[in-house]
């Protein structure tokens, strides 16, 4: 009865739990549907007491499993969600990252075609700026230049007022007023009537100087100096063999072995050096002219037979230059020298010799004035090339290229202009006839004073013989006087 009883008790309890089971079988998910087959295999296996106690403790503890993988479950999705928000966000940021990037290639595109541009103009414009400065500054320069011929021909702007003139050239930085392509002498609102208002008050002065300064209406004079008597002062008399004998010693005195030696003649004279580089030996005759009251045209005291230029005109400037040798044998002047003068073929020299005169101090005239002032002006002239616009040959006939500025107006821009040596005469006389024998004169000094503080006239041995000594001693021993001769212009400046 008892064991019976004991088999229906657990018959009846399976029987109750079977049911149970079902229903959590059917409400079990994957997971729950492991722990109901556990159960139904420990009521059917009819384990002992301790072993469902066992289970239902296994079965509590998986139970807990169950809810701490529930709970796992939950905080992975929520893991997930935020890490699919943070990949989100970062496919937010990067897109925002790639935009910005593209808007910033874009925008550096932009700019760099800007800079290009900009830099493109900036090349044109500076390139137009230095075209425009040099051509300005050449232009500045031109009218200095020209400032400073009219001070040289009329005399007027040796007051401080007259410099200002010169100065306000120099500090001019604009071009002024150009209408029709001439100057127009107008003012401006800042003071700078530029390059061409002043320009346009010294072509009006100019205008009205010309008349009353006589420059358009010169007076003309012929002037035959001997250096033998008016600068060497020594007589030529015929019947006193020692003055012959002083005029031979003074011209020995001025023979050098080399005239290139001479820094002013090595400037000034043209092509006077000798392809090989040798010495050329010749005279140089150094003298200082002037024109004052009781002084000659040597500055020596003024004596009988001396020839003087009158102070009375501001300015006595020259108009061609000749030479005269009285007693040079063998030269092609005039008629061929006759038998009896076959005593002097021993001194017979070339038929066509050179000489050179150059202006090397400074030029001097006076200031024109209303009263009797006598005021002396001094010039330093640097006589200089003008250069072609273009040179088109690209040679060495310029100094400077036209698109190039030198520094300032007191450096020379230019090179120097030579002078070319000329013929001289036997017969001065010939100087002085109605005409001027123009192929025995030289109009390279044209426009120069007169007036000069040292003149050097040099004349090269091999022009004389080809035998350069014995030259210079039948020229000593032959010539008997040197006179030079000046066709000048002077200007009243009344």
């Amino acid at each position: 009865m008892v064991a019976g009883t004991g088999t229906l008790g657990k018959r009846d309890r399976y029987t109750q739990l079977i049911p149970k089971a079902s229903a959590r079988l059917l409400q079990a998910s994957a997971g729950g549907s492991l722990e109901l087959l556990l159960e139904m295999n420990l009521l059917k296996s009819e384990t002992g007491q301790d072993q469902l106690q066992a289970a239902y403790e296994f079965e509590q503890t998986y139970r807990d499993l169950i809810g701490m993988y529930t709970r796992f479950t939950e905080l992975t999705t929520a893991y997930t969600l935020a890490t699919q928000k943070v990949q989100n966000i970062l496919a937010t940021g990067e897109t925002i990252r790639l935009r910005r990037e593209t808007l910033r290639q874009r925008a550096a595109a932009v700019i760099n075609g800007y800079r290009t541009k900009d830099l493109t103009f900036r090349t044109f414009r500076n390139e137009a700026l230095v075209q425009y400065r040099n051509l300005f500054d050449l232009a500045g320069k031109y009218s200095y230049l020209a400032a400073k011929s009219y001070d040289y021909e009329t005399g007027l702007l040796g007051t401080p007022q007259g410099q200002l003139v010169i100065n306000r050239l120099v500090a001019s930085r604009s071009l002024g007023d150009l209408t029709g392509g001439e100057p127009q002498a107008t003012t401006s609102t800042l003071g700078d009537a530029g390059l061409a208002g002043t320009m346009a008050q010294l072509n009006a002065d100019f205008a009205v100087a010309e008349g009353r300064l006589g420059l358009n209406n010169p007076a003309v004079n012929n002037t035959l100096f001997s250096l033998r008597g008016e600068l060497f002062r020594i007589l030529d008399n015929p019947t006193q063999t020692a003055d012959d004998s002083a005029w031979q010693q003074r011209l020995e005195q001025h023979i050098v072995a080399d005239v290139m030696a001479d820094s002013d003649v090595a400037l000034l004279c043209m092509n006077l050096r000798k392809p090989d580089g040798s010495p050329v030996p010749g005279l140089i005759i150094p003298f200082t002219s002037t024109i004052q009251h009781d002084r000659n045209y040597f500055n020596l005291r003024l004596a009988a037979y001396d020839h003087a230029f009158t102070p009375s005109y501001f300015a006595t400037k020259i108009a061609a230059v000749g030479l005269g040798l009285p007693g040079y044998v063998g030269m092609d002047d005039g008629p061929p020298a006759s038998a009896a003068a076959g005593a002097q073929l021993n001194n017979a020299l070339s038929a066509t010799p050179y000489v050179y005169l150059i202006p090397c101090g400074k030029d001097y005239m006076r200031a024109p004035a209303l009263g009797d002032s006598n005021i002396v002006r001094s010039w330093d002239v640097q006589d200089q090339a003008l250069p072609l616009p273009y040179n088109l040959g690209a040679n060495d006939f310029n100094s400077n290229q036209f698109f190039s500025s030198n520094g300032t107006l007191s450096e020379q821009p230019w090179i120097t202009r030579k002078h070319p040596a000329f013929r001289p005469v036997t017969d001065p006389s010939l100087f002085l006839g109605g005409s001027i024998p123009q192929p025995y004169t030289n109009s390279r000094l044209i426009g120069r004073s007169a007036w000069n503080g040292q003149w050097k006239l040099v004349i090269p041995a091999y022009t004389l013989l080809d035998d350069e000594q014995e030259g210079l001693t039948r020229f000593v021993r032959s010539v008997e006087d040197i006179k030079l001769f000046l066709r000048t212009y002077s200007n009243s400046g009344n």
